[in-house]
């Protein structure tokens, strides 16, 4: 039986470099769409899988901020225009 962290490494690797391919092949230049996929990925993921953490998951927590920090000034861009 595969354990869930190795379930949960092996997804996310298949499924960023998905992204990284995908991404590309519309030629998508700009660094947050990027990271706001990837952050995107490793929470559903996270919620979907549930890996094992001992501690609090603090790379949780940062990533969401970052997406948080990425959504805002899309939508502060949206709302000038």
């Amino acid at each position: 039986m595969i354990s869930r962290d190795h379930l949960f490494n092996t997804l996310y690797m298949s499924m960023t470099t998905l992204t990284v391919w995908a991404l590309w092949s519309v030629r998508e230049n700009r660094l947050d769409v990027y990271i706001s996929m990837f952050v995107l990925e490793y929470l559903v993921l996270k919620m979907i899988i549930r890996p094992r953490r001992l501690f609090i998951d603090v790379l949780a927590i940062g990533l969401f901020i970052i997406f948080l920090i990425f959504v805002s000034i899309r939508i502060y861009e949206v709302l000038i225009r």
